[in-house]
């Protein structure tokens, strides 16, 4: 929050407290707590010592009808749960009766009291001289009616200093002084108050940023970590994937150079095809050729058979023999490719 911001809100609580400051109607410190009840407009009764005490209100008399009466009892009744007394004289009427001549205060809760000398001012019933006092930007809160300025003569507490005071009789300057220095003082308190809280949840914010970046500092170098063995892994792959290319580049050269011998070895048996064919026309052709001479010699006759039999038939078995050599040697061969 800026400067002016905290000033603002600095003099508006002051402003506030200001606001809101008044006196509470109040009992005097040396009034005694008894337990009394209203007996009629002016008196209470009660029991001390097995004594009855009859405790009537100084400077104050009820002359209305008894519809008023009824009234100021019920509002008694609802006003008096508890009862305090200042005791200005006492008698004794009889040998078990006394009769106490007091201010008598009277409360519903304990927040504030009611002087029953302050009864003309909420009932006309009633007869007695209120005193009001001048009190400049004072203002009085009483059962009977709030007053501001001029306020009635009686015994009061200022909630903000916890002071009981009288008037007339107290520095009533003083105490709005004193009152204003309470107030600011308060608003100090709340403003440092404030400022505490402030820093309160900054500290706690830092914490909490603290904690989230060492987590993300935990889950950086987790994942750093996890980076490195990724990239370790990577470079394992992609020497295994180089070795593999390499092997499958060898493969590849070998399977080319046997691919060219396979069509070496194609053309080799393709040649050596047509080369038997041409054998084996060429030795066909010599059988038959050879088979028509024999035939024709056959067909000479006997004699010439006879007489040329004999270089005929080893010309024959020669042209066989080659024949078969050839067969012989052409089969070696394409074993041995």
């Amino acid at each position: 929050m800026s400067t002016w911001g905290t000033r603002w809100v600095w003099l508006a609580s002051l402003m506030l407290a200001a606001s809101a400051l008044a006196y509470v109607s109040w009992i005097p410190p040396y009034a005694r707590l008894i337990q009394a009840y209203p007996l009629n407009a002016t008196h209470f009764d009660t029991y001390i010592n097995n004594s009855v005490v009859y405790i009537e209100q100084a400077g104050l008399a009820f002359n209305g009808s008894s519809a008023e009466a009824r009234a100021v009892m019920q509002y008694l009744y609802s006003q008096c749960r508890y009862v305090a007394v200042d005791v200005l004289n006492a008698t004794q009427v009889s040998k078990s009766a006394q009769l106490w001549l007091a201010d008598v205060y009277c409360s519903s809760d304990g927040s504030m009291w009611l002087w029953l000398r302050w009864l003309p001012l909420r009932f006309a019933a009633y007869i007695g001289n209120v005193e009001f006092v001048n009190a400049s930007d004072a203002t009085a809160v009483t059962p009977v009616g709030t007053f501001t300025g001029y306020i009635p003569a009686g015994w009061y507490l200022d909630p903000l200093t916890k002071t009981v005071f009288k008037v007339p009789g107290a520095n009533l300057t003083l105490l709005a002084y004193v009152d204003r220095l309470s107030a600011q003082i308060k608003a100090l308190k709340a403003q440092l108050e404030g400022a505490g809280a402030n820093a309160s949840r900054a500290a706690s914010l830092i914490a909490q940023l603290e904690a989230q970046a060492a987590s993300l500092d935990a889950q950086r170098r987790a994942l750093e970590e996890a980076l490195r063995q990724r990239e370790s892994e990577l470079a394992a792959l992609q020497a295994n994937l180089r070795a593999v290319q390499a092997e499958n580049s060898q493969l590849r050269a070998q399977l080319a150079q046997l691919k060219a011998e396979n069509q070496a070895l194609k053309a080799r048996l393709a040649s050596a095809n047509e080369t038997l064919a041409s054998l084996n026309a060429t030795y066909a052709s010599q059988i038959s050729a050879l088979r028509a001479q024999l035939a024709a010699q056959l067909s000479g006759g006997q004699a010439g058979l006879e007489t040329g039999s004999t270089p005929l038939m080893y010309v024959l078995l020669a042209a066989l023999a080659g024949v078969v050599a050839a067969l012989v040697v052409y089969r070696r061969r394409r074993a041995e490719e």
